[in-house]
């Protein structure tokens, strides 16, 4: 059981809904869509997570369907609208932000779905959904593999990283849910621009038996 609750600034999280929108913006405009594909695409990917978590694992009305985050959407899809792939130019900022929203979703989703009677372990899932899940749907939807499914730097990984110590400390060692929340997000930043800085990358999936032998019949 969790001690005292992590609240989640409604600043960041508009913020954080406010630049995945746009990525999802900036992805729908290199694949050439017209208005309303930008705006559809920037909005699956600004709440996606939120939605997942709430509407098909929590079976509860999506907070993320409030105004003001339909709000951060259509500012995201005109600011993508106006400047472009020129905002790639802001891919630091971007780094930045994303490796905290990462943190801040998959502890915030996590707790979510504690407070609803969950074990640590599907919360701790539905924690990194939440973090991602804005992410797959803009993949699936624009027809490319999910970027989380590909070799690459550490992203899901990380969000599993800073949940797993939030759970460890708020639920084993009885740690308050602010303090302990925090520690996540601290080790999901560093986790996920320490792999950008230094390179790490997960290994493409390898059979541990049978590798090198043709397929039978051959």
């Amino acid at each position: 059981m969790l001690i005292g609750q992590f609240t989640l600034p409604l600043a960041f999280d508009l913020a954080a809904t406010f630049l995945f929108a746009v990525t999802g913006a900036m992805t729908a405009m290199r694949k050439g869509y017209d208005f309303v594909g930008v705006f559809f695409l920037a909005l699956v990917t600004g709440i996606g997570g939120g939605l997942l978590r709430d509407g098909v694992f929590l079976q509860q009305v999506p907070a993320v369907l409030g105004s003001h985050y339909l709000l951060a959407v259509v500012v995201a899809t005109l600011i993508g609208l106006v400047f472009g792939q020129s905002l790639n130019r802001l891919a630091l900022v971007f780094l930045l932000v994303d490796a905290l929203g990462l943190g801040l979703y998959t502890v915030f989703g996590a707790q979510k779905a504690l407070n609803a009677g969950l074990g640590w372990v599907p919360a701790l899932l539905i924690g990194v959904i939440n973090a991602v899940g804005g992410g797959v749907l803009r993949d699936m939807m624009s027809r490319e593999d999910p970027l989380i499914f590909r070799p690459g730097e550490f992203y899901a990984a990380a969000a599993l990283a800073g949940g797993a110590a939030f759970a460890a400390l708020a639920l084993g060692l009885g740690v308050a849910a602010q303090p302990a929340a925090w520690a996540g997000i601290a080790v999901t930043v560093l986790v996920r621009v320490a792999s950008v800085r230094f390179g790490w990358r997960t290994p493409a999936a390898r059979a541990l038996i049978g590798r090198g032998q043709p397929p039978e019949g051959t």
